[in-house]
């Protein structure tokens, strides 16, 4: 499952039953030209402050009854596992910021956040609406999916476990030409 030549993607989940279920599917990566600002309005939505126009974004997606991590597969994460997370991704934030790059984390709609929505340095999120789950990250996988959106509208999404510091190593000229290469539309 983690052969990354075989564009492969997992989702384990459990039933009403408790049965539990693994799937793979293809499409670990997909790209594709979605709307930088629509992207960007959308996140104001639900965010307490605004995205740079020139940042490029990168959403970490959290899908609603993933079996990747065990105290989260109830959908409610509560303020000390949030703590815990940010303890681990705050670094990463804090260098991609320092690259250009604005992250955020969504959780998909049915996951219960204690977290502080109104803070200016809040980046967990619910995405309400599910905008974010039926235009960007539409097939649920184990241990969540990344996204990059470029302000010139080239999208790439990742679906799997992965880190964001380690995602963001695909907008790098030569990794990025691998996906998009000059002679796709700008």
């Amino acid at each position: 499952m983690r052969n990354r030549d075989l564009n492969l993607r997992h989702w384990s989940w459990v039933d009403e039953k408790g049965k539990y279920f693994h799937k793979l599917e293809k499409g670990r990566y997909y790209k594709g030209y979605f709307d930088y600002n629509l992207i960007k309005t959308e996140l104001e939505k639900i965010i307490p402050y605004t995205v740079t126009d020139s940042s490029t974004i990168i959403i970490e997606y959290y899908f609603k009854d993933d079996l990747c991590s065990d105290p989260h597969k109830d959908n409610k994460w509560t303020s000390s596992e949030i703590s815990e997370r940010k303890s681990f991704l705050n670094p990463i934030k804090k260098d991609l910021r320092n690259r250009g790059i604005f992250f955020i984390s969504l959780f998909e709609k049915g996951i219960k956040l204690r977290n502080r929505p109104t803070s200016k340095n809040e980046y967990f999120f619910v995405d309400e609406n599910n905008f974010f789950k039926e235009n960007l990250f539409k097939s649920p996988t184990t241990c969540g999916s990344h996204a990059a959106i470029k302000t010139n509208n080239q999208t790439l999404v990742q679906n799997g476990e992965n880190r964001a510091d380690y995602f963001a190593e695909n907008l790098s000229k030569e990794n990025w030409s691998l996906f998009f290469s000059s002679a796709t539309k700008e």
